[in-house]
């Protein structure tokens, strides 16, 4: 919420114009950093830690996909290319209002060792955080710097709506459907508990 084109500033007064309207519109203190300009990659996870979180993971063909107790999705990029004129951010406006007309690139297209590191960063804010069950974790890989990721956010409620929310998304690029996902996050969920 929040977050538009008109986000982008490139002065004080912009930055002034912005905060009066975010302060007035969201009732709540704003937060300003310097933007990162670059690709926008989500990375969600499904699971709880157990033990360290190893920096490399063994080669094989679920390496990427599992690690001290998380599964990783396919990581998923929306193509922002056909959406530059209008500001190409992609805030509530564009996933809300737009989602029919958006094209979601999932399993991203990246390297081997960017999908491992950004699983890596995703499983140490999950730890750090200390999120439960089920999170998405949202970055930024800087154009100006070898695409060097950076980490945005994580949301330790994603959004579950069929066909639209990311996550959804991601685990259906990996052969896991709507009910199939949602029973994944309960039975993490009840085996905590130790109800399983």
């Amino acid at each position: 919420m929040g977050i538009s084109y008109e986000s982008i500033l490139h002065n004080e007064t912009e930055l002034r114009t912005q905060l009066r309207y975010i302060l007035r519109k969201y009732k709540q203190s704003a937060l300003v950093e310097r933007y990162i300009e670059g690709r926008e990659v989500t990375i969600g996870l499904v699971g709880n830690l157990i033990g360290p979180v190893a920096r490399r993971i063994p080669k094989d063909e679920n390496a990427h996909r599992i690690q001290a107790g998380l599964q990783f999705l396919p990581p998923m990029e929306v193509n922002l290319e056909p959406w530059i004129e209008a500001g190409g951010v992609y805030g509530n406006v564009l996933k809300t209002d737009h989602a029919a007309d958006l094209e979601y690139l999932c399993p991203a297209p990246l390297d081997e060792d960017m999908v491992d590191e950004l699983n890596w960063l995703a499983a140490a804010v999950f730890r750090v955080t200390g999120a439960l069950d089920v999170a998405r974790i949202d970055f930024r890989l800087d154009v100006h710097d070898n695409f060097k990721p950076y980490i945005l956010e994580i949301n330790p409620l994603p959004g579950l709506m069929p066909k639209l929310s990311d996550i959804v998304i991601e685990a259906e690029a990996d052969g896991i459907s709507h009910t199939e996902l949602v029973n994944m996050i309960l039975n993490t969920a009840l085996h905590r508990y130790g109800m399983i």
